[in-house]
Formats: structure tokens, C-alpha cells, sequence
């Protein structure tokens, strides 16, 4: 009896496997890096429609991560008017008294941007990039671009970009050729797995863990690995204005304050972090009209005016830094303050992104590869808690006098060498110079 019930077991197996080509496999396919990244995308609102950009996985990766430049060949284009394409090299033209080109910008993560063009033309007839809102008329930020009558790079120059989706227009005069249109991010704190983006990987639970974490702006959350490193506003050097008008009595606490006052206020801070590690930097104190804040010259990070107006801790940024000393910049509006800044090292393996995503309200599931239906819960996860926040961009904080948007005028630059993004180690100063153009063909299919 047995013998013959497990005949019957094998030979329905046998049937199953061969009636699969016939109906499909009911087993779902695993969900890839490259499909999960562009969930991501779409729970971010960063996906624009015909941007068929979104179809290559690297252009996907980089747009998350933040790691290399934005770039796009400039017969990649999702709108044209007035152009013509050129063959070998793909390169387009205006044929026309003026052409115009667009490109899909995707921005995860807010920062000053670097814009710059590969092209040629009559240095007397200058051309002109725009930046943005997807859907919006009116540029964010509008560059006069000079070419040299030999192809070569162009800086058009560098606007603050908040998270969103945006277009990148180039309008070319009649004669002008452009090669590529290339968008360097700032330092960022990459959205991505721990072992980063790979074009073939198939997603775990942790990797869905890290990059929701990371994508909410909720590092934050993580349990702390040490003590804070707690610094007092009057730690602050203040460099603008000159002086400052001390008033002749001050409480304990205010003598510990920087502040703003009637006026804006720049002041930067060095600290010496013991070991590295991924830190969250916060500040306690009064928004004013805002503040903004850069971390080694390099990351920076804006924070809006919000209802509630008394003094608080607030994030500011979280990321990676090396052990050594560290310089925090901050521009502060009339009426804010600070109080109090807080360095906070994290536990940050994969199992603490797992535990903290559980801890807030969502359970991708056992350990593993995750089940198609737990990322798209993933993806509805990100956009619900979008959703709660509402609107939290504001542009950069520039005080009066300081050149904000605007038409600025730029110069072809010498090409220098690759970035390489700091992502919190050393100083991180920028180059002087945009990078070098990345490779940024189709690495792996993306699919719907």
C-alpha cells in the first residue's frame, strides 16, 4: 500500500511538471535588485511617465544611490523639438534658428546638483539649460551655457535640487551639437543594500529593510551603539556676521545658545569623532525660517520651518563617518538657534534595519529571499509613510544677498578624473572640477 502511494505521488509530480509549460508556473519569480529599485522609485514618486530611463538598471541604481553621475546620451532623449540626430557618434543638432531637448531627472535625495554639457558651437551664440518640475513650466534654475567650437565639457553650473522629479531641458542655436548632459549629485547617504545594487541579485528581506529605512529618512530610529557626543551652540566659531552683540546678563542656557537674532548668522563647528561608524547628527534648538546644514564641506541638509515653532531635537542628517575630526557648517535664519548638537553612533548591520522596520510598524517577512507580495507591501509601506509626512522641502536656506536661483553664466572647464564620492570619510571637500562622464549603459533588464 505504501509503495503504491508513493507511485501516485511520483507520477503526480510528474504530471505537474509536465502541464507547467502548458499553464505557466504558479511559483512566483523571485524579485530582483533592478525590480525592487524601481519599486522604490515609483513609492518614491520619482518614476515620470516615458522616462524610459527607469528601463536601464543603471541609471536606476545611480539614481538611488547617489553614488555616480546622472548622465544621459544625448539622442536619450524623452522630448526633442527642432533637433536632428547625428550617427556615429550618436550626437544631436539644431536644425532649426533654436532646438530644444529633454531629459528625465529623477533627484532621491536633496542637495546642490552640478550641471554640465558635452558639446560644440559658436562660442557667440551661447546655449541654455533649464532644471525643472516635473509638470511645471517655470525652471528652478536656468544656466547660459558658452561652447567652444571644438566638443568639449561645459559647467552650466550648480542649483539645489530638494527630492522629486524634474526635467532637464537644453535649448540648442542653429549649428550647436550635443554629445551628452551629465547631473553630479553631492555627497549623499546612499539609498541602497549594505552590499549595494547588483544588476542580477535577487532581493532579501534585508536588503527591503535597509533601503525603506534609508528611503523614509528613518536611520534615525536605529539603536544607538554608544553615548552621544553632546556639543554646546557657544562651541560654535561664528564667521557671519563679524561680530555679534552679546547682551550684558545671560541665563546658563543661553550663554550655551547660538542664535540667530535679527539677522542671519553662519557659524561653523570642528568635533573629533573617537571611531567609525554610522552617525546622526541632531540639533536642539529654534527653526527661525530654517536652517541649513553641511557636514565636512560636502553633505548637507535643510531643515524647513515647521508649526512647531518652540525649541526641540530635531535630525539633521544621518550617514558614515571616519574616526577624526569632522567640520559641521550651518546657516542659521533670523530667530533660530542652537541649543545643543548631538553625534550619535548607530547600530547598523542588517538585522538592526530589520528589527527597526519591524519596530515601526512593518514585517517584510521571514529571513531570505522576500515573497513578491511582501515587497509590494514594501512599496505601499513607503508611500503610506510619504504620505503622513506630507511636504517637507523647502529649497536650500540662502540668507539676502547670497545668488540664489537665477541665470548664471558658464565656461567650458578641462575634464578631470572620476568622482569619487566621499560618503563620509576625510574632509570631503568636492573637486574643483565636474568628474569625468561614468558608463551608464543598460545593465540589466528592469522589469514592469
Amino acid at each position: 500500500m505504501a509503495r503504491t502511494l508513493r507511485t501516485l505521488s511520483l507520477l503526480t509530480v510528474v504530471a505537474v511538471g509536465a502541464l507547467l509549460p502548458l499553464f505557466g508556473d504558479p511559483r512566483p519569480s523571485p524579485v530582483t535588485h533592478p525590480e525592487w529599485a524601481r519599486m522604490l522609485l515609483r513609492a518614491l514618486d520619482l518614476l515620470q511617465p516615458s522616462g524610459g530611463y527607469a528601463d536601464q538598471a543603471s541609471q536606476v541604481f545611480t539614481t538611488l544611490s547617489g553614488r555616480d553621475s546622472l548622465s544621459y546620451r544625448a539622442d536619450r532623449y524623452v522630448k526633442a523639438d527642432g533637433i536632428e540626430v547625428l550617427d556615429e557618434p550618436r550626437r544631436v543638432r539644431a536644425k532649426g534658428a533654436v532646438g530644444e531637448i529633454t531629459y528625465p531627472l529623477a533627484v532621491a535625495r536633496g542637495g546642490e546638483y552640478r550641471v554640465r554639457l558635452h558639446l560644440a558651437g559658436n562660442p557667440e551664440a551661447p546655449a541654455e539649460t533649464e532644471i525643472a518640475r516635473f509638470g511645471e513650466a517655470k525652471p528652478e534654475k536656468s544656466f547660459t551655457v558658452v561652447p567652444a567650437s571644438v566638443p568639449g565639457w561645459v559647467q552650466a553650473g550648480t542649483t539645489h535640487l530638494d527630492p522629486g522629479a524634474y526635467t532637464a531641458s537644453v535649448l540648442l542655436p542653429q549649428g550647436a551639437v550635443l554629445d551628452y548632459v551629465e547631473v553630479s549629485p553631492p555627497c549623499v547617504n546612499a539609498i541602497e543594500p549594505l552590499s549595494g545594487w547588483q544588476p542580477t541579485a535577487v532581493t532579501s528581506t534585508e536588503d527591503v529593510a535597509v533601503t525603506v529605512v534609508k528611503a523614509l529618512d528613518l536611520e534615525p530610529e536605529l539603536p544607538p551603539a554608544a553615548p552621544p557626543i553632546e556639543l554646546a551652540g557657544s562651541d560654535f566659531r561664528v564667521e557671519e556676521p563679524a561680530r555679534v552683540a552679546i547682551p550684558a546678563s545671560l541665563s546658563p542656557l543661553e550663554e550655551r545658545e547660538l542664535k540667530a537674532g535679527a539677522g542671519w548668522l553662519q557659524a561653523v563647528l570642528v568635533a573629533t569623532i573617537p571611531e567609525p561608524g554610522t552617525y546622526t547628527l541632531s540639533v536642539f534648538g529654534t527653526l527661525g525660517t530654517g536652517q541649513s546644514w553641511t557636514a565636512d564641506a560636502c553633505r548637507s541638509s535643510v531643515l524647513c520651518p515647521s508649526e512647531e515653532a518652540g525649541p526641540r531635537w530635531r535630525p539633521i542628517l544621518t550617514g558614515p563617518f571616519d574616526a577624526g575630526r569632522h567640520s559641521f557648517s550651518v546657516t542659521l535664519s533670523p530667530g533660530a538657534s542652537v541649543g545643543s548638537l548631538r553625534l550619535e553612533r548607530k547600530k547598523a548591520s542588517a538585522a538592526d534595519y530589520l528589527a527597526t522596520l519591524r519596530r515601526l510598524g512593518f514585517d517584510p517577512g521571514a529571513d531570505g529571499p522576500i515573497a513578491r507580495d511582501k515587497a509590494v507591501d514594501a512599496r505601499s509601506f513607503v508611500e503610506h509613510r510619504r504620505g503622513l509626512r506630507g511636504n517637507e522641502s523647502c529649497g536650500d536656506i540662502v540668507r539676502p544677498g547670497a545668488l540664489a536661483a537665477g541665470v548664471a553664466l558658464a565656461q567650458p572647464v578641462i575634464p578631470a578624473g572620476p568622482l569619487s564620492p566621499p560618503g563620509g570619510t576625510g574632509p570631503n571637500q568636492l573637486p574643483l572640477v565636474p568628474p569625468a562622464l561614468p558608463p551608464q549603459q543598460v545593465a540589466s533588464p528592469v522589469l514592469p
